[in-house]
């Protein structure tokens, strides 16, 4: 359980039930075996995430506030999400509210005319990573692994945003947040869970998603240099925290075979769906067959 039974509220976000499916059944079964609550925001709306503040700033806080005023409505004190943009608009909306009368000023208004409860500004945000490895702790993930990973060699990509900008994420300045420029949550997590993690030089960098559309190919090659360090690394495979992140990468991969070769190219999956074959729950149960890449084979052969 959670430290000192904190009330938490779950914010999904628009992808966990659409591309991040995988990642949102993984983690409910990862949850039911940590006894982590997944009380979700009812009628939440979508965060904004990085793009809505190139076109209002008022609205790139207002998206974030109302799910926020919403989760401290049912009485939670943490809303915890399980996308890295996701978090940082929901952080970013705490440090406006925070530090800026003006701004908390014109959300109060937006709230009322919304309908929406006021909110304080004091509800904390964590990443889902977060709340495994710090409110729930090591100890309580070793002692419910029942198939250790024994032999998997995984590269751990934790993305830009998880401890960036620290100022709103709080890494490296609050107890519980990750070290912001060698973050090592996933890594402890997973090497409780028995598998052996590499260290490559990219896990931190972006995985190109926010020039899918704009320019493709600065996508792919940032995908292809965090698939190709990765297996430079010995990694059998990729696993990630991001939906985002997650399907940008898999999305790239035909791209990637295709100007990079396919010598590089690693299966990508969610840390939440090892945890759970790790806990003893099936490929199937964990949902691996609705990733976009194969890990499969890797598995199969790992015998998971």
């Amino acid at each position: 359980m959670p430290r000192q039974n904190e009330k938490m509220a779950y914010y999904p976000g628009c992808s966990m039930d659409g591309l991040g499916k995988a990642y949102q059944k993984s983690t409910e079964v990862v949850f039911r075996d940590l006894d982590i609550p997944m009380n979700r925001i009812k009628d939440y709306n979508c965060c904004g995430a990085t793009e809505v503040k190139n076109i209002s700033y008022d609205l790139s806080v207002f998206l974030p506030t109302r799910n926020l005023a919403l989760a401290e409505s049912m009485g939670a004190g943490t809303v915890i999400a399980p996308c890295n943009g996701c978090v940082y608009a929901l952080a970013r909306a705490n440090k406006s509210i925070s530090e800026d009368a003006s701004s908390r000023q014109r959300l109060s208004g937006y709230l009322q005319e919304a309908g929406v409860p006021q909110y304080s500004g004091d509800v904390e945000v964590k990443h889902v990573l977060e709340v495994i490895r710090h409110s729930v702790g090591l100890d309580a993930v070793k002692a419910r692994v029942s198939r250790p990973l024994s032999g998997l060699k995984v590269a751990c990509y934790y993305g830009c945003l998880y401890t960036r900008p620290k100022t709103y994420t709080g890494a490296g300045m609050k107890e519980g947040k990750d070290n912001p420029e060698h973050p090592h949550f996933m890594d402890d997590l997973l090497q409780a869970a028995g598998a052996t993690t590499v260290e490559y030089p990219v896990k931190t960098i972006c995985c190109g998603g926010g020039h899918t559309i704009a320019d493709r190919e600065v996508s792919v090659g940032f995908s292809a240099a965090i698939l190709n360090e990765a297996a430079r690394a010995g990694a059998d495979l990729v696993a990630t925290m991001c939906p985002l992140g997650q399907v940008n990468i898999e999305m790239n991969i035909s791209k990637i075979t295709e100007q990079y070769g396919a010598e590089i190219i690693r299966p990508v999956v969610y840390f939440t769906q090892l945890l759970g074959l790790s806990f003893g729950h099936s490929r199937r149960e964990m949902a691996l067959h609705e990733n976009i890449s194969d890990a499969n084979g890797v598995l199969k052969r790992m015998g998971y």
